[in-house]
């Protein structure tokens, strides 16, 4: 039986990890990204992961601003513009390899990202990005990418409730071209659903964004993929100190959130 070949996220080093973030709206988890960070180093941990640049399809959105406030470089280059620019369509193939490439090279003109976050990026990465951070770009979802119920375009809580689900998690995940979800890394808590209508999908969201993703995407970030925990093997699969996790990814819990 031959021995899978696990490619590690990332390999720690003596230096922080590098991230370059890809937002396009308030960069919530932005924010708690970067504020684990900043705990980590008030505690006397080193921090494990450093935001070099932030990059936005949408200049001036309100992450953007919140990362210049911080002393972050940030880089804006908006989609709007340059496709109109071109004359062709934002879903043009052809245009977002263009787009693509013009924002790998100003990530790489101020840093050399070890991984990439999408903290709300609202544009779909194509190949020449991929390519280039291949197995480093690392996404969240608020529902459960493992379910067959999940269509575009409806909150992941209204389907979740529509399908009689009791709970629903959030889950950090790896980007696939040409995919809507690549393999899972981590999955949050589950967060009941238990009294929730289809109507209270504001509610249920603000649950999910306070109880799940500003937990788990810090996490997966600091203690996981910067602290050289996961791999991955050539038919995506996950693996947490080299043991092989299942389709779920690793399971989060809040007593490990601060110690694993």
């Amino acid at each position: 039986m031959n021995t899978p070949l696990i490619e590690p996220i990332y390999s720690p080093s003596d230096e922080p990890m590098r991230v370059a973030v890809l937002l396009s709206g308030s960069g919530t988890n932005f924010i708690a990204v970067y504020e684990e960070g900043k705990r980590l180093a008030r505690t006397g941990g080193k921090p494990c992961a450093t935001i070099e640049a932030v990059f936005t399809n949408v200049p001036g959105c309100k992450g953007a601003q919140i990362a210049a406030g911080l002393g972050i470089p940030v880089l804006g280059l908006s989609s709007k513009l340059f496709f109109s620019s071109l004359g062709r369509n934002p879903d043009d193939e052809a245009g977002r390899d263009y787009f693509d490439a013009a924002m790998i090279a100003l990530l790489e003109d101020v840093c050399t990202p070890d991984i990439i976050v999408l903290a709300g990026y609202r544009r779909r990465l194509g190949g020449m990005f991929l390519g280039r951070f291949r197995n480093r770009v690392v996404n969240l979802y608020p529902g459960d990418i493992t379910k067959d119920y999940l269509v575009r375009g409806v909150d992941a809580s209204v389907q979740a409730i529509r399908a009689g689900e009791g709970s629903i998690k959030c889950t950090v995940y790896l980007e696939r071209e040409l995919k809507r979800f690549g393999p899972a890394l981590v999955q949050s808590e589950p967060v009941s659903l238990s009294g929730y209508k289809e109507g209270d999908a504001e509610a249920v969201n603000g649950l999910i964004r306070s109880e799940g993703e500003r937990r788990i995407f810090p996490y997966a970030v600091h203690n996981l993929i910067a602290g050289g925990r996961l791999g991955v093997d050539g038919d995506d699969n996950i693996y947490l100190d080299g043991k092989k996790l299942g389709k779920e990814g690793y399971q989060y819990r809040r007593e490990s959130g601060r110690t694993a």
